[in-house]
């Protein structure tokens, strides 16, 4: 299950707009989503059509630990759910204040419906404060709208430092990715903001470019996101353009979290293929073998390369030129594919096998 956080500490930036219609957009390619409105004002409620008067139970409730996320959730559409927020989110910093794991209520929630959904996206309110700080526990990932105008940066590197904090402190690390939206392709100030977005955050930027667009501001006033508002419309072509991103994303995002979860950091590199003179050092125990080779995705999963067993002890061992990266890759033991016997660190290959995971710096 992903799990991303829409966060930035600047008001209308795009975040809500962008947390309803990405989350539509992915339901409508086949995830199963929930839209978790963190935000006091609930405009994600609203948004997707519900009455905030007649909400009896919400996000306020599951963070003080009152019912579970699941007794709260609605259905906006077939494979997409939303658990809606109230005003009374706007009390829970000040009634935590001082409380023992408070940043963490919305992880523990989470625990309750993670074989549930492909998806969680979070839309967190316009502020660096106790419930954004429990998004970002929450999530893996975060997702920073920044709109194409004079204030646009303005927040993101408070939002940027929480992150670090996050990272450093709490040994959780949060993916982040900048989207540029309220984009107005007549001004030249906006592609200039573009520009520096791209240069600030690299490849770590969307390359899709959401546009000003007068129907996604109509679909948000009648409550429905943009897939069931108007599919004719720019604005839904450019986020259906974001999910798309996000799911080529997929196998990339699994790897990454393989790599941070399976081992404490000072085993990391204590197992599998090391850096030698000369490139990296790929090393089996195959005693009864008469080939031995190596393939991943470093070389394409093209022919593998061959291990040598010179010293005749079993040890099949090889240096290949690798470029600093994350890969995958596997063995072939006389014509048998294997995961490296010595590297606990593996990920679904999509094929119903594992594949095991190498980080080359």
């Amino acid at each position: 299950m992903r799990t991303i956080a829409i966060a930035n500490q600047k008001g209308g930036c795009g975040k809500t707009t962008t947390a309803i219609n990405l989350s539509a957009c992915l339901s409508l390619k086949g995830r199963t989503v929930l839209l978790i409105d963190l935000d006091p004002q609930a405009h994600a409620t609203t948004g997707v059509g519900i009455d905030v008067e007649e909400i009896e139970q919400s996000t306020y409730d599951v963070l003080f630990g009152e019912c579970g996320l699941s007794d709260i959730t609605r259905m906006v559409r077939t494979g997409f759910d939303i658990a809606p927020a109230t005003v009374m989110l706007s009390a829970f910093e000040q009634k935590l204040a001082g409380e023992p794991g408070r940043e963490d209520r919305l992880r523990d929630a989470l625990l309750d419906i993670e074989q549930a959904y492909d998806y969680v996206i979070v839309d967190c309110p316009p502020s660096i404060g106790l419930l954004t700080f429990n998004a970002l526990r929450a999530c893996n990932e975060t997702i920073i709208p920044i709109e194409s105008s004079f204030f646009s940066l303005w927040g993101v590197g408070r939002l940027l430092d929480m992150i670090e904090m996050i990272r450093e402190e709490l040994s959780h690390d949060v993916r982040i990715k900048a989207l540029c939206t309220i984009h107005d392709g007549r001004a030249r100030f906006s592609a200039e903001i573009v520009e520096d977005v791209r240069k600030h955050f690299k490849d770590r930027t969307f390359e899709t470019v959401v546009r000003v667009n007068v129907k996604l501001r109509e679909a948000a006033s009648f409550g429905l996101p943009i897939t069931e508002y108007d599919r004719r419309s720019r604005g839904y072509r450019e986020y259906l353009s974001v999910a798309r991103e996000v799911i080529a994303e997929e196998d990339a995002v699994r790897v990454e979290e393989a790599v941070q979860v399976s081992l404490p950091a000072p085993e990391k590199e204590t197992y599998g293929p090391r850096p030698v003179p000369g490139g990296v050092l790929f090393k089996v125990d195959a005693p009864q073998a008469k080939h031995v080779g190596v393939t991943g995705d470093f070389n394409s999963w093209q022919d593998p390369i061959d291990l040598n067993d010179d010293d005749e002890d079993g040890i099949w061992i090889a240096i290949a030129r690798v470029d600093p990266g994350t890969y995958q890759y596997k063995f072939v033991v006389d014509g048998e594919w294997i995961t490296d016997p010595s590297n606990p660190v593996d990920i679904d290959d999509t094929h119903g096998g594992r594949n095991s995971v190498m980080v080359v710096k």
